[in-house]
């Protein structure tokens, strides 16, 4: 490995791998701040939509995003120097396959569509009621399963706009079942 690495390559990587030790604690508590603030907002986005007041969410991104700030530039000098490294681990995470869930990208046949214009027809077509996962399965080309609760909530989003604007009714819960209006 010596011989494919050049004396500045590999200055410049020892200096980032101290620098990354030496920031650690810090850039730990950044990533933790983003990940609690995306959370918060997600639920309270998940709350908008089941129509709960969710009066403690909003607190919490509040808090969480002060912490962010404060440690940003941490954050930033991270992104740069760990690329390389972060791009190794996700590529030995995907097993079975190794593309990502990517609620945009939908099979070919879907392709001039739009994900909720999808879901309509791929309902409109079906004999009976589909659960999400049934949508997920027709309008998706296979994905990364650790992704899996990404696109049942995206397709579940999906789905309430599109029975709030009548193209679609809710017939089950648990597993929750649409057919087309």
């Amino acid at each position: 490995m010596s011989s494919i690495l050049t004396k500045d390559l590999k200055s410049n990587l020892e200096e980032t791998r101290s620098r990354l030790l030496s920031e650690r604690q810090a850039l730990i508590q950044a990533a933790q701040s983003e990940a609690e603030a995306e959370l918060d907002k997600t639920l309270q986005y998940i709350e908008q939509l089941l129509g709960a007041s969710g009066d403690s969410a909003p607190s919490a991104p509040a808090a969480s995003t002060a912490s962010p700030k404060a440690t940003k530039a941490p954050a930033k000098s991270k992104a740069k120097a760990a690329a390389p490294v972060a791009a190794e681990p996700k590529k030995a995470k995907g097993r079975k396959s190794s593309k990502s869930f990517d609620a945009s990208v939908l099979k070919s046949e879907f392709k001039s569509l739009k994900a909720m214009q999808a879901i309509v027809e791929v309902l409109g077509s079906a004999k009976e009621p589909l659960s999400i996962d049934d949508l997920i399965d027709q309008i998706y080309d296979p994905f990364d399963p650790a992704e899996m609760s990404k696109a049942r909530m995206s397709v579940a989003i999906t789905t309430k706009h599109a029975e709030r604007r009548g193209l679609l009714k809710k017939v089950q819960d648990n597993p929750s079942r649409f057919q087309a209006v």
